[in-house]
């Protein structure tokens, strides 16, 4: 493996648990809970990937809302107050326990470290604020400066643009597989962090190395 100088991590599913908005008004939404957080995360990728296609992009929010809208009409919840407070938590979800310390180990190693998501700008600080892990970031690279979500290419090329490195000397984690794929057929070295024991895509690029926590980061950068 090429000399890593920069870490780079997708936000949602990696840093921070998309499940924590419905799992906090588990009482509220009821039994089906964990299916509305299923739901509203696949529409939320489903349409990111159809509005590429379409060429009709609309900022991460506004496809987290209309996902959730989705979501709530297919599983009859009627709720206003309901989707208002769920989307208001999506503005801070909690980051994984480890999160914070796995940062602060990378930044103490001297490696720069980024988030590179396709979350807008305000939802990023405002999650980044949330888990109090500002500090530990040398940049938060939003798609909104490209206007296209991953897995265009323009997207990964923030990096090298916004950071100054060259792709060989990032190391970039993904819990999202697709995501992962694409970061490695792009050419960055890409760790994919599998919480929930899924399978690999069927697509180009393949992971580097493979964990379930990021908890694993400190012995494989000293590898």
């Amino acid at each position: 493996m090429d000399r890593i100088t920069t870490c780079v991590f997708d936000a949602y599913g990696t840093l921070f648990d998309v499940n924590a908005a419905c799992r906090e008004l588990s009482q509220k939404v009821g039994d089906k809970w964990n299916e509305l957080s299923t739901l509203w995360r696949l529409r939320q990728l489903e349409y990111t990937w159809l509005r590429n296609s379409m060429k009709e992009y609309i900022d991460f929010w506004k496809i987290t809302s209309d996902a959730l809208d989705y979501a709530m009409e297919t599983l009859n919840i009627q709720n206003i107050v309901l989707r208002d407070e769920l989307l208001s938590l999506y503005l801070k979800l909690e980051a994984y326990p480890e999160v914070q310390s796995v940062l602060e180990k990378i930044k103490n190693m001297g490696l720069k470290t980024a988030i590179l998501s396709n979350g807008n700008k305000e939802m990023l600080e405002s999650a980044v604020r949330n888990a109090n892990i500002k500090t530990l970031l040398d940049e938060i690279l939003s798609v909104d400066e490209c206007k296209v979500y991953k897995p265009a290419s323009v997207v990964y090329d923030l990096v090298e643009k916004k950071l100054g490195v060259n792709k060989q000397n990032v190391l970039f984690f993904s819990s999202n597989a697709w995501d992962m794929h694409a970061a490695s057929n792009y050419g960055f070295k890409t760790i994919w962090v599998n919480r929930f024991n899924n399978r690999l895509e069927k697509l180009p690029g393949k992971p580097d190395q493979i964990i379930n926590s990021l908890e694993q980061i400190e012995k494989i950068l000293k590898n």
